[in-house]
């Protein structure tokens, strides 16, 4: 199994090389604070899975059809202006290894990026010729700020409950990359079922990919994740790993996840990682993540073997085993 998703999308390099063209050609205004605020983040990296989940799914066919690339950037770019609007909120120092855009710009231009960045998002969307693509990417946006809000609506430890967390990641992460996977089926012409299980597909990738993504906020450091870490329990988010260590600690959890929210300290929290691992929580969740991810690898095995499904499915296995 690759674990090095360079090499897992080195067939796609042109293409990826493509979109990052096609994004810096439609954010770019020529005024220098929207111009610099806008694409910091895609100066700073990134994995452009949404990108390449567009790409690989509309090639399933054989071929990728022309005009991917403009829906694959602009996948990215609704992506880059939910992190800008997350670092708001969350006050993030930083991001992809660089300072964050409310770090560096302030909140008011973070906030207005964050908006020219998706009507820019949703203006290549509408250009594209098939009419099926807008309300697509509208209503995976939609879904995403959706989650944002419930996130906060159910924002309280003590009444931290398991169904809230899984919306909260359907909606702020699951949908939006099934979308991702949908829009490449409808550029490539693909039939309803076939659009309708890429999909699914994607909405299991998504669960998977946030779910780990939770357990690296615990397992990893900064330097290794590129934004700050323990971030999801300083402030006082529910994630999977925190729901296990409750459900299996009881009060006694309870009481020192609220004692480590209102007086964060590192020796606190080298304590509840502990627990964390102690209790398996960590484990619980990967080995949930990983149900997510054998639905998704079932689903692909409705699609004829290509070499696009091969990257698929070695994505799917990274998403699983990343560290980063």
């Amino acid at each position: 199994m690759k674990t090095d998703l360079k090499k897992i999308l080195s067939p796609l390099d042109g293409y990826l090389r493509e979109v990052d063209e096609e994004i810096k050609k439609r954010l770019r205004t020529g005024i220098p604070i929207i111009d610099t605020s806008s694409l910091h983040l895609f100066l700073s990296g990134g994995k452009r899975i949404r990108a390449s989940l567009v790409i690989l799914t509309s090639g399933l066919t054989g071929r990728i059809p022309e005009g991917i690339v403009p829906l694959a950037a602009a996948t990215e770019i609704v992506h880059a202006a939910s992190l800008i609007h997350d670092d708001i909120i969350d006050q993030s120092l930083f991001r992809r290894g660089t300072i964050t855009v409310p770090q560096k710009w302030g909140n008011k231009v973070a906030v207005l990026v964050g908006d020219f960045m998706y009507s820019v998002a949703l203006n290549a969307a509408i250009q594209d010729e098939n009419p099926a693509i807008f309300p697509l990417m509208v209503i995976g946006t939609k879904d995403m700020i959706m989650g944002e809000l419930y996130q906060l609506q159910y924002a309280d430890i003590d009444t931290a409950r398991r169904e809230h967390y899984m919306v909260v990641i359907e909606l702020k992460t699951a949908r939006f990359m099934a979308s991702c996977a949908k829009l490449g089926a409808i550029k490539s012409a693909l039939g309803a079922e076939d659009c309708e299980l890429l999909y699914q597909f994607g909405l299991n990738l998504g669960f998977a990919f946030q779910i780990v993504d939770d357990t690296l906020d615990i397992m990893q450091d900064s330097d290794q994740l590129g934004k700050d870490v323990e971030s999801d329990v300083k402030d006082g988010k529910i994630t999977l790993p925190i729901l296990h260590l409750i459900e299996k600690g009881g009060s006694a959890a309870l009481e020192m996840l609220k004692q480590y929210i209102a007086n964060p300290g590192n020796d606190e929290w080298q304590a509840i990682r502990k627990r964390l691992i102690d209790t398996g929580a960590i484990d619980y969740a990967v080995q949930f993540a990983g149900t997510y991810v054998n639905r998704a690898r079932s689903i692909l095995s409705r699609f004829p073997e290509s070499a696009f499904k091969a990257i698929l499915l070695e994505l799917s296995d990274f998403l699983l085993s990343r560290t980063y």
